[in-house]
């Protein structure tokens, strides 16, 4: 039987927001290191695309999922970014080393981030799904600044070797359409389910992969029915491996997956050279299935989002970050062609288009 683990939250608690930054300052952020060295038992480095972000945790699910998760990077290299998750038991109070506005006032549970030493505190959370994004978000911050590497929040594949980002927010079925092409089209790859790092080399953009194990909702299993046996062998969160069918269905339980272990080995790659790019929106007042974008007009889709970006993993939200963030998506727009797909429409319709409009 595979492990799992039922955490004290469901879901993500004080995160970064525009509305909620959630910023410190250095000072505060070198107090908070101080108080959270004594409880580290765990010390990993990862490696996102060539930076190397460190966890130091005390909880052994945080630190077993994040093993998983990632590539490993080598500890004789220094970090380019940290993640403190500690649990103290409730004895800090967030409230004391952080007074702006939050999301969850009445928890004392969540992150903190100081953007000058790219270091996150995130304090009593053992749901994974709080650490991962937060390490991505630093790795963006660091990337979108210093490399002019965009960030993603997305999935991605290829056709006959011509890549495809699926741009989108939380919850509107990213690895659904992700998959469908890879599964039921010959020349069908998979790349990513949830982040993808973007590069532009000499007029190309090229996606890289952000994550060597997935963690994925168990509610995959409504689109992918065979799923739900190999997913019970698999390390789980907030779900049991006996638990009835209908446990796995609601959008909270993740399972940890290699995709190799979803599709074949050779159906998997890391590495695409991005063609065309859709951003997923879901209106039942729209009959068009599928609408050509020029780049400025995905842009402003994109920067007017509620979930602005389609990006809610982002550690950081200033003016100057914002610009840049919009710079780098009309770049890759103006390499990949930008559609919209609205995926109200069956999911055989949606994964037809996509294979399609890819492969033009």
């Amino acid at each position: 039987m595979c492990s799992y683990c039922i955490t004290r939250f469901p879901g993500r608690v004080n995160y970064f927001s525009p509305k909620y930054p959630m910023r410190i300052s250095e000072d505060v952020r070198d107090e908070l290191v101080e108080y959270c060295k004594p409880f580290v038992r765990y010390v990993d480095n990862a490696f996102f695309d060539g930076l190397n972000i460190r966890l130091y945790t005390n909880i052994e699910h945080v630190y077993d999922f994040w093993r998983d998760n990632w590539w490993s990077y080598s500890h004789n290299v220094v970090p380019h970014g940290q993640v403190y998750t500690i649990n103290d038991g409730g004895k800090i109070r967030l409230k004391d080393y952080y007074d702006g506005p939050m999301q969850n006032p009445e928890i004392n549970a969540g992150g903190l981030y100081n953007t000058e030493t790219k270091t996150a505190i995130i304090f009593n959370q053992d749901y994974y799904g709080q650490t991962k994004p937060t390490a991505l978000g630093i790795a963006a911050d660091i990337f979108e600044d210093q490399y002019d590497i965009l960030s993603v929040h997305g999935a991605s594949g290829a056709i006959d070797g011509k890549g495809y980002l699926l741009i989108a927010p939380t919850n509107t079925g990213k690895t659904t359409h992700s998959y469908g092409p890879a599964i039921y089209h010959p020349g069908g790859e998979f790349h990513q389910d949830d982040w993808i790092f973007v590069e532009f080399e000499a007029g190309k953009a090229v996606g890289k992969a952000s994550e060597r194990q997935f963690y994925m909702r168990t509610n995959s299993i409504e689109n992918f029915p065979w799923l739900e046996s190999v997913f019970r062998t698999h390390k789980l969160e907030n779900v049991k491996p006996d638990d009835p069918r209908e446990k796995f269905l609601p959008p909270d339980p993740r399972v940890m997956i290699d995709p190799r272990e979803i599709l074949s080995p050779q159906k998997v790659v890391n590495e695409i050279r991005i063609n065309k790019c859709f951003l997923l929106e879901r209106n039942p007042k729209e009959n068009v299935v599928a609408k050509s974008l020029t780049p400025d007009e995905a842009v402003d889709i994109l920067m007017n989002a509620s979930e602005q970006f389609y990006n809610n993993y982002l550690t950081i939200y200033t003016e100057r970050k914002i610009k840049k963030r919009a710079q780098l998506f009309k770049r890759l727009f103006e390499i990949a062609e930008p559609y919209q797909i609205n995926i109200v429409a069956k999911v055989e319709t949606i994964r037809d288009i996509i294979i399609k409009i890819t492969k033009s």
